[in-house]
């Protein structure tokens, strides 16, 4: 494929869902607006606990069919296609009722261990309706994303978001912390209900099979799903250990803080991301036997990401404050600190995620399992360190010591087990928007919010230029 026409296709992705988070963060800004006004810090915290809690069952019992099934379906034959999307379509069904009935046993232990009294195990009992939700929203998102149907998913993400934000406002008004549960399940339920109307809609009809046929079908996508379940439950359980840890040797407003936070680094910033893993893995499984082809997607991926996020670095930390009184309220500026040294190590986590999906496209699971574990596992002391020396401050500079530590470990899997060529000037480029992200947060530590800016005229020329070039790049790699 000429690398043009990757360009264009990864910056149409970029464009789509760029277009679409954006619309999505403006609607989660108006309901964070109201939930940081009208129910501060706890109840931040409070949908904390409910967040971690429902990704941690729902990657232990989904066995992660989203990310097993967009490879099974994108490197089956086409005429394989009907019956393998049904049988990842029945396990959906199956798993979903799994989850459902596995939070409601474990309610009152979950009850225990997040807010110290078994009380409120009927919250945690009316979570499975959003864990069960959830996994079956992932096999119909997976077809949909097998297909290419990248429009539909946005449409998706969209509707329900102006869905929840219309309800969520006079809940949270009327109820105030009584509706965060009752929020969050509804999101949970109108995502699935979205997800498997567009599925119908767009995806050829799965082939309706017997249980049995279709787990023999859904063997291979279950025996990777469950290696990345392993991974995804390595990861909620850091998550959730660092929530439960904050939570008993800190208090529910530090909790809320840091949660808001996070997302602000992470699930904002992930509009990249959310791009990225959308249009490249299954466009990466679907060549992940050619060395030269994977090196060309990888490499043309992250270039264009890393010039993108060395801009919104730059602007994210000269406009932070502003943003946080935007997003949340005067109460949350204490995660300042926090965010603005953090941001400068979203290029490693750039660079891991556009190589970590190697591994995936190859279905190497043991291999994920392990480097996903030794990430984690990074991160959980490093932000316990972090926060017990410097506070928030120390949880900016953990955050980018375990990007930095989890891009060594994925790059070694990559050069070291697959013996895969390197992309060509990859290195530089992480290391210059590194750099340039450091040299914005000096900026404005030296002489105010304004002197990031100051690097906006070579960045954002050079950002544009290398991206045209990339586009008008004719050469063709063949598998």
């Amino acid at each position: 494929m000429a690398s043009s026409s990757l360009s264009t296709r990864i910056l149409k992705a970029m464009g789509m869902f760029g277009g679409m988070q954006v619309a999505v963060i403006a609607l989660s800004v108006v309901r964070n607006k109201f939930v940081a006004v009208w129910l501060g810090p706890v109840g931040v915290a409070l949908n904390a606990i409910f967040i971690s809690t429902q990704d941690l069952i729902g990657a232990a019992v989904g066995l992660n069919l989203r990310t097993s099934g967009v490879r099974e379906l994108s490197a089956c034959a086409p005429a394989e296609r009907a019956r393998v999307a049904g049988a990842l379509l029945r396990m959906g069904l199956a798993l979903s009722a799994a989850g459902a009935v596995l939070t409601a046993l474990l309610s009152p232990l979950l009850s225990e261990l997040s807010m110290g009294t078994a009380g409120c195990w009927w919250w945690f009992a009316l979570l499975g309706i959003g864990v069960g939700a959830s996994i079956r929203c992932d096999a119909d998102i997976a077809a949909l994303q097998a297909a290419g149907q990248l429009g539909s998913i946005a449409r998706v993400t969209l509707a329900s978001a102006a869905l929840i934000t219309v309800v969520a406002v006079p809940l949270y008004y009327f109820l105030r912390l009584q509706a965060v549960l009752p929020v969050y399940l509804l999101m949970s339920v109108s995502f699935a209900v979205w997800a498997r109307r567009e599925r119908r809609r767009r995806c050829i009809a799965p082939e309706r099979t017997r249980l049995r046929e279709a787990v023999r079908l859904a063997r291979p996508m279950l025996r990777l799903g469950m290696y990345l379940t392993l991974a995804a439950v390595a990861e909620r359980l850091g998550s959730y250990i660092f929530i439960v840890y904050m939570n008993r040797e800190a208090s529910a407003g530090d909790l809320g803080i840091y949660q808001a936070g996070f997302t602000m680094t992470s699930s904002y910033i992930g509009i990249i991301f959310t791009a990225i893993t959308t249009e490249y893995y299954p466009r990466l499984a679907s060549v992940s036997a050619s060395a030269l082809r994977t090196r060309a997607y990888v490499g043309q991926e992250f270039r264009i990401a890393a010039w993108v996020l060395t801009v919104v670095v730059v602007l994210f930390i000269a406009a932070d404050e502003l943003i946080v009184r935007v997003l949340y309220s005067k109460g949350f500026l204490a995660m300042l600190p926090f965010i603005s040294i953090a941001i400068c190590g979203v290029m490693f986590r750039a660079f891991s995620f556009c190589t970590a999906f190697v591994i995936l496209a190859r279905g190497d699971g043991r291999t994920f399992v392990v480097t996903e574990s030794l990430g984690v596992l990074a991160g959980l002391v490093l932000k316990i360190a972090g926060f017990r020396w410097m506070g928030f401050a120390g949880l900016g500079v953990a955050y980018v010591a375990e990007q930095a530590i989890y891009a060594a470990i994925v790059w070694a899997v990559y050069r070291r087990r697959y013996r895969l060529p390197a992309p060509r000037g990859v290195f530089g480029l992480l290391w210059g928007s590194t750099a340039t992200g450091a040299a914005a947060l000096a900026l404005k530590v030296l002489l105010g919010w304004w002197a990031p800016l100051l690097l906006l005229p070579a960045v954002v020329p050079a950002a544009w230029r290398h991206i045209m070039t990339n586009k008008r790049q004719g050469a063709v790699v063949k598998k």
